[in-house]
């Protein structure tokens, strides 16, 4: 197994596992460094961070409180996302709690563009990573969208059923969205989480133009059940 530097780091509640690897660190190996408990299935979370309101991060957290938290963890799922206690990420991370989540939760992010419990780096600037994650994967980087080729690539590197879910988003998840359809990956968009999401939706949209091929599925923000529905078809994971 390849050796990466290990870290712990001392959130308040409970203290979170960390790996650094090198940019271009393979993806398969970061996930067996991390020695994870075992899981059947992985979602990738590819998703907004600081373009998101605070209702609308509202709306994720109840959305995944009602839906991937508590499928992830009946069906012991992995979870990936970003990592930061922003958007997208912080919504998972509260969701993880509001349902005393004992599932994998995994951030990757740029080592060089966060902050953490003893990093020295709390008023530097950068993102603060969540305390609602399990792991992280900390990239030997300094500034975001260097971790998209590794984060896309724990789908098929985890050697089990995977999805990736698309959930509002910039440039760098439309950028994600592109490796996903060159790889042919299943996509879920949430449809009225704004953004990428809500192009990728459009069938007559730009991103849906440039992701010819693209297997998408589309769920509603306001439904959290047909989430379920959904990764319970593309994972086989229905009892």
């Amino acid at each position: 197994m390849t050796e990466f530097p290990r870290l712990l780091i001392p959130f308040e509640d409970v203290p979170a596992r960390a790996i650094r690897v090198p940019v271009g660190a393979d993806p398969g190996a970061a996930l067996a460094a991390l020695e994870l408990p075992p899981y059947r299935a992985i979602v990738v979370i590819h998703g907004g961070a600081g373009g998101m309101d605070a209702p609308l991060i509202d709306a994720v957290t109840r959305f995944f409180a009602l839906s991937l938290a508590p499928f992830a963890e009946r069906y012991r799922v992995l979870i990936a996302d970003g990592g930061t206690r922003a958007g997208t990420m912080a919504a998972m991370g509260a969701a993880r709690r509001a349902v005393n989540g004992t599932f994998p939760l995994v951030g990757v992010a740029p080592l060089g563009a966060v902050s953490y419990p003893g990093s020295g780096d709390a008023d530097a600037g950068r993102a603060p990573l969540d305390e609602g994650h399990s792991h992280f994967i900390l990239i030997e980087a300094e500034s975001f969208g260097v971790e998209s080729d590794l984060l896309v690539g724990l789908l098929r590197a985890a050697g089990v059923p995977g999805v990736a879910l698309i959930v509002n988003g910039g440039s760098i998840v439309r950028e994600e969205v592109a490796a996903h359809a060159a790889r042919h990956n299943p996509v879920i968009a949430v449809a009225g989480s704004g953004r990428a999401a809500d192009e990728l939706v459009d069938p007559q949209g730009p991103l849906r133009a440039e992701t010819p091929g693209l297997a998408l599925e589309v769920v509603q923000l306001a439904e959290p059940s047909n989430l379920t529905a959904t990764l319970e078809h593309l994972l086989h994971a229905a009892p």
